[in-house]
């Protein structure tokens, strides 16, 4: 049994990811980082309670300046398909740090993130559509740590669903049969209001995958028809 640490935002991709790890030592790791969408907080914690995970959040909402403008927690408007704002810069570098403090102070094996392969297609400049999601950017995070630690600690190893070769649809195989319905009450909306959005890049994304694996997708959106 591995001792891993999950980096879950409480979205589909990073929850389906941990599900994957739930007959291990398991525990997860959030941050809140000045998001407008902190309802993804809420499923953490509330993955944690039911499959008896502990979940440690980590407030770095100061952040949120350092982090400029972009759309998830900048005044940038939010939009309905993928535009370079949506992307926090180096989002993921601050998070994999924190948890590897976290990861080599307690004991870890493991430091897992849903990043996955969709997450890095490329844009029409051939540009990596989110950058810090690669293979590339995880293997010389690996390095970093490893050059920056003592070598009788042992390596804590990042693994995230782009380096397993992993897409959303096969997280999304992989959330629905561990998890079940519990699938649908992630959140992957941009936003933190009643229901999801449903118009979001992320929302939309988020049917089209249900959509493309087929299975029908019980999640509760806003009607604004």
């Amino acid at each position: 049994m591995e001792k891993v640490l999950v980096i879950a935002s409480g979205g589909l991709d990073s929850i389906s990811m941990a599900s994957k790890y739930l007959n291990d030592d398991l525990e997860l790791i959030t941050f809140d980082y000045g998001q407008k969408g902190v309802k993804e907080l809420e499923v953490v914690k509330k993955f944690g309670e039911k499959f008896d995970k502990k979940v440690t959040v980590v407030d770095i909402q100061f952040m949120a300046d350092l982090f400029g403008e972009n759309q998830l927690s900048g005044s940038v408007e939010i939009e309905s398909s993928y535009t370079g704002s949506v992307v926090v810069p180096l989002r993921n570098a601050v998070f994999i740090q924190i948890a590897m403090v976290k990861a080599y102070t307690e004991g870890f094996d493991k430091v897992i993130l849903g990043s996955h392969t969709d997450d890095i297609a490329m844009t029409d400049d051939t540009e990596f559509s989110y950058p810090d999601c690669s293979p590339q950017f995880f293997k010389a995070m690996q390095l970093a740590q490893d050059l920056g630690t003592f070598r009788d600690q042992g390596t804590v190893e990042i693994e995230s669903a782009s380096t397993l070769g992993y897409s959303k649809s096969d997280l999304m195989k992989i959330g629905y049969e561990n998890l079940g319905d519990f699938i649908f009450e992630t959140w992957s909306c941009y936003k933190s209001d009643l229901l999801q959005c449903g118009d979001c890049e992320s929302c939309n994304n988020r049917k089209r995958f249900f959509d493309q694996v087929g299975i029908t997708d019980l999640t509760s959106y806003h009607d604004y028809s």
